[in-house]
């Protein structure tokens, strides 16, 4: 018998009442929590093996400003490298399967080309930008790695732009200053795209003020730049660029009407016969005249009627100059290009494409997200509606960039560091335990 409190009722002690052989009662206690912030998984060391991933990626960002050649001739290995390196089994996006399956059916266009030589060359090329992409994506998880591939780009387009200083300044005075064996118009895409590189790295305040410093120093050498290679798209990228910006600070939705315009001049340029309505009152903007835009406004109709020819599938990959009676060049249009290459079919691939990207980017999260957005679709857009940029590898490593934007932009944590639970244990606090629902202090 047993009292309570001095109380004089009786109470039954139940502690002597098991039976022998029989199990002890399980405790009603809850089990503890094994997740939360004091059970979370250590963080990855900031130079683990996982930035062997990085390496190959930075490699190829820091090649393909100056030339191509050699980023086409091992973009395939450095792919695989780093998916390797990464240490991880690739978790594909929207993204990452809209790019394999134009790949699949670029491929594809090889049973009806009408240049089986030229195709098989363009669809090598294709499957090597498209992988660098999806690995791109794959290794860009953290905002340091990121950085670092935007940093290796910026570093491989300004030796480009020094080289096409120095290239202006000894030769005698020509209208367009390029590299050797690369096209003028390659580099001077290749440089705006720098240029938009450069701005992004700025929105994301990356590095110290020095940094900083350094990459506003380095605006003005890639305009100059530009300016020597005499690319007209370039030039007017860059104005467009520079009237957008200002424009963005004052309304957020800027980068949805520079979609609209943009698809709307892709559309509507190549396609409507610009050749009756030359624009001779930009002829004064520019070093050389327009003239017929270097053979453009004869370009776009033949390609136009060769894409009637076969709308839904195309003519192959790659094929359009082979049956262009004008100097044997390209379309010199993305629209143009796509649709002799693949065919609507193809085309409203790339554009979920370049969709999913942008959707990546976040414009509706952020002011900066929607900047940088329409920065790179104001940018570009001359340079679709003139030239060939569909294939480029610094295209597809920059798009590579812009779909992670969220990951660029995100704050870097600052500040304390979270208190360990050693620290409990310190002179002058008492520790805390859980048990239960309960929480008690042990004196």
């Amino acid at each position: 018998m047993s009292r309570r409190n001095g109380a004089g009722t009786a109470v039954r002690d139940r502690s002597a009442t098991r039976a022998p052989g029989s199990r002890m009662p399980r405790s009603r206690v809850p089990a503890q929590r094994t997740a939360g912030p004091a059970h979370a998984a250590p963080a990855p060391p900031r130079w683990g093996l996982t930035w062997l991933g990085v390496l190959p990626i930075g490699l190829a960002a820091a090649l393909a400003p100056a030339d191509p050649a050699p980023v086409y001739a091992s973009g395939l290995w450095l792919a695989g490298l780093a998916l390797l390196g990464s240490g991880r089994v690739p978790r594909l996006g929207p993204v990452d399967y809209l790019g394999l399956l134009l790949c699949g059916w670029i491929t594809a266009t090889l049973i009806w080309t009408r240049d089986p030589t030229a195709s098989q060359t363009a669809v090598r090329s294709w499957w090597t930008v498209t992988l660098l992409l999806i690995a791109a994506r794959h290794v860009l998880t953290t905002r340091g790695r990121l950085l670092a591939v935007a940093a290796a780009l910026l570093s491989g387009t300004t030796w480009t732009a020094v080289q096409v200083v120095l290239a202006g300044e000894s030769e005698e005075p020509v209208l367009r200053v390029g590299l050797d064996n690369v096209g003028v118009n390659y580099t001077a895409y290749a440089l705006t795209s720098g240029a938009l590189v450069c701005v992004m790295l700025l929105v994301a305040r990356a590095g110290n003020r020095l940094v900083r410093a350094v990459l506003w120093a380095l605006l003005p050498l890639l305009v100059h730049a530009i300016a020597l290679t005499g690319t007209r798209a370039s030039l007017v990228a860059l104005a467009a660029v520079a009237g957008y910006l200002l424009l963005a600070l004052f309304h957020r939705d800027a980068w949805a009407w520079s979609a609209a315009v943009s698809a709307l001049l892709l559309a509507v340029v190549p396609f409507g016969h610009l050749g009756r309505h030359r624009p001779e009152l930009l002829d004064a903007l520019f070093s050389r005249p327009l003239d017929d835009l270097s053979g453009r406004l004869l370009v776009w109709p033949i390609a136009e009627a060769t894409f009637w020819e076969s709308p839904l599938v195309g003519i192959g990959v790659g094929a359009f100059p082979s049956v262009n009676p004008y100097f044997g060049i390209g379309a010199h249009s993305l629209l143009l290009t796509l649709g002799n290459d693949v065919g609507l079919v193809g085309i409203v691939i790339f554009i979920a494409l370049i969709a999913g990207v942008l959707a990546g980017a976040a414009p509706g999260s952020g002011r900066r997200n929607a900047m940088l957005a329409g920065a790179l679709i104001v940018g570009w857009t001359p340079i679709w509606l003139s030239g060939h940029w569909e294939i480029s590898p610094v295209a597809w490593l920059v798009l590579g960039l812009w779909s992670r934007l969220p990951v660029a932009l995100a704050t870097p944590r600052r500040g304390r560091r979270r208190r360990r639970r050693s620290d409990a244990f310190l002179p002058g606090r008492l520790p805390t335990y859980r048990t239960g629902h309960a929480t008690t202090r042990r004196s």
